[in-house]
């Protein structure tokens, strides 16, 4: 039954959800794991320091000095408490509070003037009542005259001059205070006053000489400014109050009015110079941050031998994470982690952007980190002994013949930085595999022999030898102790060179690494199967030979592997070995087998020499990117002879995609080059005009037909890469195809026999 589609492809989708963990870099960031958790536990290993087992009071046998700078918090924050203890506290004058002091005294001064102009206009109308009484009383006294003078008159009919009774005058010449202003005028006069005041002191003011009063505002409103304007702090409150007192007191006013500028002034008087806490807080803060703190030097012993152990000692040594109280020194953890990770990030960076192709080769990725991971461990291993011993340069040198030499300077940058965390933060091992490294690389950018390891390592030897005399002797003078660092820098060179040379088969045989020294090897012409192919199939050996001098020419043109496309195309006909005598270049005097066959039978026995070539190829270990030569150089090209020959023969429906070699079509520049030096080599050889004028067109026609049929649809061979190829191979064919002086047949024999019976003159 058919499924619904929804469940047919359920499979496939959990497929594609995994379909991530078989990517390249998946892989690869797998093995960047491992590779940075293993270096991490070797650098966390060499830097972290030796533990102890304390508490406060102990005594040690030896001294502790401290790996690192490591601050003493204890005493810097005592001295940081007397720097803070010795900052004054800081008061601020607020003006605002002098200034409603001066108003508000201004005020009772003005209330009080306004007071005595209220008592002084009753005053007035108290004087004007008596001047009535007085006026009242003299018309009274007139008119009492005059009623007696009437009376008189008219008794005695004659005028006497009898005197008329006088009376006192209802006036008085003082007036009564009490009465004029008396407990209601005292207290309307009490409302309009700002502060609370007594009747006495209403009274007082209203009674006071003017002078008087002038100078006690005076005195008092000049006092009160001096005192606010200084500033006055609570604490000094009461003091001043006193001394305003005593100022009041000293005046030469009368005592009442002395009581009244007391009981007005000192109760206004107020504290203006006010804590500010911030500013306070802020000058401790900075005086704090000035204290020096207290900090012991990497290299200083923190714990003396034979002096007990103090807590603040003790607080360092954990921080520090010399205590075996399992406490994790997070800050050397992180900082370890972090300049590994900034280590290899150069190398991930550099691969990211100038060897993309690498990434999508977990095996040479885990070769690259087997190679950092042995010399780091190495480098440690030395550095325990001696600094200077360390074969850091190894991993450079290593990668440089087994990748390429651009790869082999970033590894050695990786590794120079790696040294520096291995050897304790020294900065000359750095120096010294920088230097050093770099050096021996530039010697292998043309290796061919194993023996350029031996010059390689002479060279490390002799920079790492400058390097670390030089920087000795910067920092020690002398001469003796320099020399003998610097022979400590000979031997790790040799060292590094030593390792490089013995480990380098085993990381060719381990990872299938082809490098140019096992191309040469595997081009020495007594390999087993290049010997079966010079005596069992001389023709094809001979062509091979030709093969490899045009496609090594062509690729060193072309800025290609010249070493590698050489040992391809000595190797890329060795399938011919199974049934040597159906080629042609093998049929000397034979008859060829073909003109009884089949041409489909033919096509397959000719198309099936590259499986038998790459089942030989197995057989005697050759590596896979020989291999590639020898299932690519005829690509998916056709058998065209004996498609013709099919034709001609009349066979219906023969189509030319039966007659093609399997392929795949080439991949690489090189292999690209041997199927056009194999074409080319064989169509020349067929030719009778060899100018270069035909050679050239033949080539050029014979690469076009590949262009056109897509053979190298795979590999990165451009339009300007043929063209030189084209040039390329003119010029060596040319070379093996001169044109020779014909020698005319002379009968040696008969000369000679001539000559010995005298029948020369």
């Amino acid at each position: 039954m058919i499924q619904p589609a929804a469940k047919r492809n359920k499979p496939a989708g959990r497929m594609r959800a995994f379909q991530f963990l078989f990517h390249p870099f998946f892989a690869d960031a797998l093995i960047g794991l491992a590779v940075f958790g293993l270096l991490f536990a070797l650098v966390i290993s060499a830097v972290s320091p030796e533990r102890y087992e304390f508490k406060a009071g102990d005594i040690p046998g030896e001294p502790i000095a401290a790996p690192r700078d490591v601050e003493d918090v204890r005493a810097t924050s005592e001295l940081q408490r007397q720097a803070e203890e010795q900052v004054n506290d800081i008061y601020t004058l607020d003006q605002t509070i002098t200034e409603a002091v001066v108003i508000e005294t201004e005020e009772i001064f003005a209330a009080m003037e306004y007071i005595r102009n209220k008592a002084e206009d009753k005053l007035q109308e108290w004087e004007k009542q008596q001047e009535e009484l007085l006026r009242q009383w003299e018309e009274e006294q007139q008119e009492n005259v005059d009623d007696n003078e009437q009376t008189s008159a008219s008794d005695n009919g004659e005028q006497t001059n009898q005197p008329v009774e006088e009376t006192e005058p209802p006036v008085t010449t003082e007036p009564d205070y009490n009465e004029l202003y008396n407990d209601t005028f005292i207290q309307e006069m009490q409302q309009f006053f700002p502060i609370p005041i007594s009747k006495d002191d209403i009274r007082t003011i209203i009674l006071a000489e003017h002078r008087d009063l002038n100078q006690l505002e005076q005195k008092l409103t000049e006092a009160m400014r001096e005192m606010m304007g200084a500033g006055i702090k609570q604490e000094q409150l009461a003091e001043f109050k006193a001394n305003l007192r005593d100022s009041i007191q000293a005046m030469a006013i009368p005592n009442e009015l002395k009581q009244l500028g007391i009981n007005m002034g000192v109760p206004r008087l107020k504290a203006n110079l006010l804590y500010d806490h911030n500013k306070t807080m802020e000058e401790k803060k900075k005086a704090a941050e000035a204290v020096e703190k207290v900090i012991y030097k990497k290299g200083q012993f923190i714990v003396q031998a034979g002096q007990p152990v103090t807590e603040a000692q003790i607080e360092m040594l954990s921080e520090l994470g010399l205590l075996q109280n399992h406490k994790a020194d997070i800050p050397l953890i992180a900082g370890t982690a972090l300049a590994v990770f900034m280590s290899l990030g150069i190398g991930v960076i550099y691969l990211i952007y100038f060897e993309r192709t690498i990434l999508y080769r977990p095996l040479i990725i885990l070769m690259t980190g087997s190679v950092l991971v042995l010399v780091a461990g190495l480098t440690y291993a030395a550095g325990l002994f001696n600094s200077y011993l360390i074969p850091s340069a190894m991993a450079g040198m290593l990668l440089a013949v087994l990748v390429n030499v651009r790869a082999g300077m970033i590894i050695n940058t990786v590794m120079a930085l790696l040294a520096g965390l291995l050897t304790d933060m020294q900065v000359t091992p750095v120096i010294m595999t920088m230097i050093g490294g770099m050096a021996g690389i530039s010697v292998l950018k043309t290796i061919q022999q194993r023996n350029t390891l031996v010059w390689a390592g002479i060279v490390v030897a002799a920079v790492n030898a400058a390097a670390v005399f030089s920087f000795e002797m910067l920092a020690q003078g002398g001469w003796l102790e320099p020399l003998y660092s610097s022979f400590r820098g000979v031997l790790g060179g040799i060292l590094a060179s030593v390792l490089t040379i013995g480990t380098l088969p085993i990381w060719e045989n381990l990872f299938g690494i082809v490098t140019p020294i096992k191309l040469v090897e595997l081009g020495n012409p007594n390999q087993p199967v290049l010997k079966r192919l010079l005596l069992e199939t001389p023709g094809t050996y001979h062509h091979s030979i030709i093969v490899a001098n045009l496609a090594e020419s062509a690729a060193d043109a072309i800025g290609a592997n010249g070493l590698l496309a050489r040992v391809g195309a000595y190797y890329h006909d060795i399938g011919k070995l199974e049934r040597p005598y159906f080629f042609k270049e093998n049929q000397l005097s034979v008859e060829n087998p073909h003109d009884k066959l089949d041409p489909e039978l033919s096509t397959r026995i000719i198309t099936s020499h590259a499986a038998d070539g790459l089942e030989l190829a197995r057989k005697y270990k050759v590596p896979s990117i020989i291999q590639d030569f020898i299932v690519e150089h005829h690509g998916t090209t056709p058998v065209v002879y004996f498609f013709h020959k099919a034709k001609n023969q009349g066979k219906e429906e023969v189509e030319l995609e039966d007659f093609r070699y399997p392929g795949p079509k080439p991949r690489s520049r090189e292999t690209a080059i041997i199927m056009l030096a194999d074409t080319v080599e064989a169509a020349v050889r067929a030719m009778t005009d060899h100018t270069p004028e035909k050679v050239e067109a033949l080539i050029r026609k014979l690469i076009r037909e590949k262009l056109d049929d897509g053979q190298f649809d795979d590999c990165n061979l451009t339009i300007r890469d043929m063209n030189t190829i084209a040039l390329t191979f003119t010029s060596v064919i040319t070379g093996i195809f001169h044109e020779r002086v014909k020698y005319p047949t002379v009968d040696l024999k008969a000369e000679r026999a001539k000559r010995e019976h005298g029948l020369v003159d």
